[in-house]
């Protein structure tokens, strides 16, 4: 039966990928909303990203409004229909671990930043404080990497 499932949540998980475009084109919903100036990652600088702009299925950050998902009193966001399919029947889609401390986030809630490196890549983490010690030690590894 534990087979059965991870099968089946793996289809499912592929079958969402899918239906988004994760390379850029997104679906008509979101298309063209802008909540406000185009946002730009940095390797050098801590950005705390909006919620509302991030895909918490794809765990990308699209720089324009996401259909929002309201479940039990919070608000997750999803880029296309099947993401927001997704975050509606499987709460794990809900959840991730702070690469810092390695808790579980919920991601409605949680201290968003572009990933170092990336640029539409996201982490997310319980506390602003979680995500400033973890890109400083960021920075501090790049900076020596450099010497």
């Amino acid at each position: 039966m534990k087979n059965y499932y991870i099968i089946t949540m793996s289809f499912v998980l592929l079958s969402v990928l899918l239906s988004c475009n994760i390379n850029g084109s997104h679906s008509k919903e979101t298309k063209g909303k802008s909540s406000g100036p185009t946002i730009a990652f940095s390797d050098t600088v801590i950005t705390r990203l909006p919620n509302n702009q991030v895909c918490m299925v794809n765990n990308r950050f699209l720089n324009s409004d996401q259909i929002p998902v309201p479940i039990n009193g919070k608000t997750y966001y999803g880029c296309c229909e099947g993401c927001v399919k997704m975050l509606n029947e499987d709460s794990t889609s809900h959840y991730t671990y702070d690469p810092l401390s390695n808790e579980q986030v919920d991601k409605a809630t949680a201290f968003i930043i572009g990933k170092p490196g990336s640029k539409e890549d996201v982490f997310y983490f319980v506390s602003e404080s979680n995500a400033n010690e973890y890109f400083n030690k960021y920075l501090k590894k790049t900076s020596a990497l450099k010497q």
